[in-house]
């Protein structure tokens, strides 16, 4: 457990020394008290202008998603960002043959910033959403997100060679969330053209009342995981 935790402090370090990375973990906050407090003021101006009773509030479990969804992909992005680094410094395979091992070092490199985001999406939500969430339900949402963060930073590190290249696929790989909003905004079967896509079945447990989508996220997000970390573990090792 030692040598992995220490591996862990190195990943922290090198966050440490990126000011952009800083900003990458400071975004999910400044997002949430976006949402929490200009979303609703927005909403009485929209009511205003429009003479409308309500224009966004239709919406707010919306809000509520792409923040439970944002911070795992930040945090993941953070995390990509530094198996780049690692790997053009080529100290990746090196610590592979530490004590920590190939499983460690993917361990601290992925689970562990996956279980934070999870639990800082948990918090997020908690304290800055705009809708009512019970304990489990932000519990299944918070879980079924950090694992769609994992499936983006293997796609960032599957497929990027260094960091510009990461950048550029991470604003790609916010396609991944296209599924969040199918559900609110198209109602006929063409949103099931999203189906292959986590996003769109975590959204479908909080807007359908059944625990079947559950299973549906899970089993597509192990799907994408399981294909993404063929070609990042071939790649990284």
């Amino acid at each position: 457990m030692k040598p992995l935790l220490s591996c862990f402090r190195m990943f922290l370090r090198q966050i440490t020394k990126d000011r952009m990375l800083y900003a990458v973990l400071a975004a999910p906050l400044l997002a949430a008290c976006f949402f929490r407090f200009g979303i609703p003021k927005i909403e009485i101006l929209l009511c205003g202008y429009f003479r409308a009773a309500e224009v966004l509030s239709d919406y707010y479990l919306l809000f509520d998603l792409f923040l439970a969804a944002l911070t795992p992909y930040m945090l993941c992005f953070a995390s990509s960002m530094v198996l780049l680094t690692e790997m053009d410094e080529h100290t990746a395979g090196y610590m592979a043959v530490t004590p920590v091992g190939k499983r460690g070092y993917i361990v601290s490199r992925l689970i562990f910033p996956a279980a934070i985001s999870a639990l800082a999406s948990f918090f997020l939500l908690h304290f800055f959403s705009l809708t009512c969430w019970s304990a489990l339900s932000a519990f299944l949402v918070c879980l079924l997100t950090a694992l769609l963060g994992v499936a983006v930073s293997l796609l960032l590190v599957a497929f990027s060679h260094n960091w510009v290249e990461g950048m550029a696929l991470a604003k790609l790989s916010g396609l991944l969330m296209l599924g969040l909003p199918a559900p609110f905004f198209l109602f006929s079967r063409a949103q099931y053209l999203l189906a292959p896509l986590p996003s769109f079945w975590i959204a479908k447990l909080c807007t359908g009342g059944t625990l079947l989508p559950v299973l549906l996220a899970l089993l597509t997000s192990f799907f994408w995981i399981w294909v993404l970390y063929i070609r990042f573990a071939d790649k990284l090792f």
